[in-house]
């Protein structure tokens, strides 16, 4: 049997031939024990390489010399059992962070006077890193701007950091969007690769301010900045850059760490968020506290600091988009689409009968619309402020500002989960190179132009006084970085068909608020746009709303012709009358108009749809 060093409980002295065993680091074979002392031998063995076994005769209490002594001898040099146990083994021991003592303590011994083993350890890193930016940003990075992450560097009290350098390894991906957060969980494998121009870059100020870099990807960065050198996919990546020469024991130093991804086109964020995972490897040379060493003496033990972390990539802001009067159309000017068949019902669903998702408007239709802006935070803290929004399709000028953080009207820092609603119009055109083919177009396409707004670092400036920073102009800010020029971002309003219309309908005139007792007229308009005759059926107070409204309700009188087919010329214009006189002070519902084209068997007029028919009667 071979014993490692420590095997032997304590030295002990040989009453007989006053021989000392020493423990000298080497294995103490079992044959070079003396008889006395190899009775004490207790505990296990450490590693058994073979069984020398010798037989030699006893003369009573003598033996006989070896020459007549049998030896048998079992080698095996495989062995991989630490212990030399039977059966399955248990303990997973590694050769190089092992320590363990053969001591087989007696039950009336105390444990003090038991073995001592010292077990030498290499260098290890006393620096501890910590992450000033993830508190206040919830991991969170906002697109089209860069973000700073701060990081603390505090040596510990025993040691001196020389020649601090830096290295980052870095990886994004996306994985589909989720609003349930039961389901996170099961989208977490499913991440794909990035796409090349939208990939998150780590960058740094470059010494042009005016410099405009586009990286081998495709991605455009902010103006001013460039690529960081010392960024990898891989272990084989080895350029680092140095942050500091010298960081006393104790002290602490904030270096920064700057990300930039572009702001995704339209639908590319509207299926899938994109997710960074970096690792900062901070390496250093490591001296005691207190030695003196020359500035170009490179003694000291390399040692080196793993931080990791994440960052989840989000807008500063989201759209919504609806019509301020709904789907649903009073003056649909004859439009042929299955939404507008007379023959189906006067009150068909325009949004059952849509195919696909786009919505519909005539030719020449001046369609009401309403964009909300959803501003998203970091945490706690709004994201980004809004300067000004624009309708990008608008012809004119002095409509197309939709608003403007100089008009005062609005505060423009939002909070998370805030909304600014802007109400705009557009002319729905039909180009006629595209001839009778399906054409459709954004019902808007609103720009905005917006100012992230960075986070300061919290605390009592006396106590950020003794932190050295590694930063620029930006100084103790942190998460999304204010630039100037930022690229806009871009909202497309829902796609709508634009249809060619045979007539053209509108309200001439409908007075606000009528008085109880004094007639008022409201008058409608029909124009003929096609070089045909048409034949239309006007009808007031349709059978089917009459048991709700109707002339034989007091509450409100009417005149003219309830119900006439009329025939139109080409090109033709025609206006209809109709007056009416309330008996009662109060909200009024007025019966509906309904004007149907009987070539194309679709409604020109149909305020069945209406929601909004009440008048509001003055007394």
């Amino acid at each position: 049997f071979l014993f490692l060093a420590g095997n032997i409980c304590e030295p002990r002295i040989d009453n007989g031939a006053h021989q000392k065993i020493s423990i000298n680091g080497k294995p103490i074979a079992l044959s070079n024990v003396p008889e006395m002392s190899s009775s004490f031998l207790g505990g296990i063995p450490l590693a058994c390489h073979g069984v020398v076994l010798t037989l030699k005769q006893v003369d009573g209490d003598r033996i006989r010399d070896s020459s007549s002594s049998l030896e048998l001898q079992i080698e095996r040099p495989r062995l991989t059992s630490p212990l030399l146990r039977s059966g399955t083994q248990r303990l997973v021991m590694e050769e190089c962070n092992y320590a363990a003592h053969a001591w087989s303590r007696p039950a009336h011994h105390p444990w003090c006077l038991g073995p001592r083993v010292l077990r030498v350890l290499g260098p290890r890193p006393r620096m501890h890193v910590t992450n000033l930016t993830d508190a206040h940003t919830d991991s969170k990075a906002v697109e089209g701007t860069v973000n700073r992450v701060l990081l603390k560097l505090e040596a510990g009290c025993d040691e001196d950091c020389h020649d601090v350098r830096v290295r980052l390894k870095c990886t994004s991906a996306t994985k589909p969007h989720s609003n349930d957060s039961a389901n996170d969980s099961t989208h977490d494998g499913l991440q794909s690769a990035i796409k090349p121009h939208l990939t998150p870059t780590f960058v740094r100020k470059a010494v042009d301010s005016r410099a405009k870099i586009v990286t081998e990807n495709g991605v455009v960065l902010p103006d001013g900045w460039e690529i960081r050198e010392d960024v990898g996919t891989d272990e084989s990546h080895d350029v680092t850059t140095s942050v500091s020469p010298h960081l006393g024991a104790g002290k602490s130093l904030l270096i920064p760490l700057d990300i930039f991804r572009p702001i995704p086109s339209l639908g590319e964020n509207d299926v899938s968020i994109c997710s960074t995972t970096y690792e900062v490897v901070i390496m250093y040379r490591q001296v005691r506290a207190g030695e003196s060493i020359n500035t170009f003496d490179k003694s000291g033990d390399q040692v080196m600091v793993l931080q990791s972390g994440s960052i989840n990539w989000i807008s500063p802001f989201t759209a919504e988009f609806s019509q301020t009067n709904g789907p649903k159309k009073p003056h649909p000017c004859g439009i042929q689409h299955a939404s507008n068949i007379a023959a189906l019902s006067p009150f068909p669903e325009p949004s059952s009968l849509v195919n696909g998702t786009a919505l519909i408007a005539a030719d020449g239709e001046r369609v009401p619309m309403r964009c909300s802006l959803v501003a998203k935070g970091l945490g706690s803290n709004f994201a980004a402020s809004i300067l000004r929004v624009t309708n990008e399709i608008e012809r004119n000028e002095q409509q197309k500002v939709l608003y403007s953080s100089d008009s005062r009207l609005f505060m423009n820092q939002t909070k998370h989960g805030s909304k600014l609603s802007l109400s705009y119009s557009v002319s729905a055109q039909r180009e006629v190179t595209r001839g009778n083919r399906d054409e459709t177009f954004p019902l808007g396409i609103i720009s905005v132009n917006w100012n992230p707004v960075s986070l300061s670092l919290p605390g009592d400036a006396n106590l950020l006084a003794g932190i050295r920073t590694a930063t620029d102009e930006f100084e103790l800010t942190h998460g999304p970085l204010s630039l100037p020029n930022l690229t806009p971002i871009f909202f497309y309003g829902p796609q709508c068909q634009v249809l060619n219309a045979p007539f053209k309908a509108k309200l001439l005139k409908c007075p606000a608020m009528p008085k109880v007792g004094t007639p008022f007229r409201i008058s409608y308009q029909v124009t003929n746009q096609t070089a045909k005759s048409q034949s239309l059926v006007v009808s007031l107070n349709d059978a089917q709303d009459s048991d709700q409204t109707g002339t034989s309700d007091p509450q409100l009188l009417g005149t003219g012709k309830m119900k006439e087919e009329i025939q139109m010329a080409p090109f033709e214009e025609k206006t209809f009358s109709f007056t009416f006189m309330s008996m009662v002070s109060g909200k009024i519902l007025r019966p509906p108009l309904t004007v149907s084209s009987g070539r194309h068997q679709t409604w020109v007029i149909n305020e069945s749809l209406m929601s909004s028919r009440y008048l509001f009667v003055m007394p």
